[in-house]
């Protein structure tokens, strides 16, 4: 945490914002859809930008054997452990979605309090290109990253704040150890600990606390296998929302 906080007071508001709203990014891309060349080389490009600094000494571990697995396995490596970890029918579930985490189901009321926080702002989902709800994991990181990049000039930007500390806060601990626990997660699970590194600096510099305790959810439970049912997936790309 120490290291974290000089990290911070060395570099100013716009620069530690444009370095946000990059991580924000790649976390989005990271946990959707990925299917594509220009998916990949986006994703391998933020991470190469972002390992030159990493936030601590567990997130440049974590960086360097990220690092690695894109060189040895490349593409076809990435997008087969995503399938397995967030689409595959005979691996563990994994929940994406706020609601679920909250509420032991999709399109509960986290959806509907992240849609009120995007009603606010310019933005909106583009139903084109993303068929997921409001409170998916990609599209609150995809929100936070346009917000930031919006304005750099300032860190409590009202509605990022009230998005982590309302929606993403919530459940995003969670999220995170499910990640990190999958029987398939290699280069995931070093993603687990940078996105925990990451969010503890972002409760740092928003001055949001974590969670004391987390709902139970009753169906699901984080060490239990349960198998996904199958669903069609849709083809998403990096520009998962659109300014009005």
């Amino acid at each position: 945490m120490q290291i974290m906080k000089e990290r911070i007071n060395s570099m100013n508001t716009v620069a530690l914002n444009k370095v946000r709203a990059i991580y924000y990014g790649l976390f989005s891309s990271l946990f959707s859809y990925i299917n594509s060349e220009k998916d990949f080389n986006n994703i391998k490009q933020s991470i190469e930008l972002l390992s030159q600094a990493p936030i601590d000494e567990n997130s440049k571990t974590s960086f360097d054997e990220i690092t690695s697995f894109l060189n040895e396995k490349g593409m076809d490596g990435l997008i087969d452990e995503n399938n397995q970890i967030f689409y595959s029918p005979s691996t563990t579930f994994i929940p994406v979605t706020a609601s679920f985490y909250n509420e032991d189901r999709d399109d509960g009321q986290k959806r509907v309090e992240m849609t009120n926080i995007v009603l606010k702002s310019i933005y909106r989902r583009d139903n084109t290109n993303f068929k997921e709800a409001e409170d998916h994991v990609c599209f609150i990181f995809n929100f936070i990253q346009k917000l930031l990049e919006q304005d750099y000039s300032k860190i409590d930007n009202k509605l990022v704040v009230e998005t982590f500390s309302v929606v993403l806060n919530s459940f995003i601990d969670s999220f995170i150890q499910d990640v990190y626990n999958h029987e398939d997660s290699h280069f995931y699970k070093n993603i687990a600990v940078i996105l925990k590194v990451f969010v503890e600096l972002e409760r740092t510099l928003l001055n949001i606390k974590k969670p004391i305790e987390h709902k139970v959810r009753k169906q699901y439970e984080i060490f239990h296998k349960k198998r996904k049912s199958f669903t069609k997936r849709a083809k998403r790309n990096f520009d998962e929302i659109s300014s009005l």
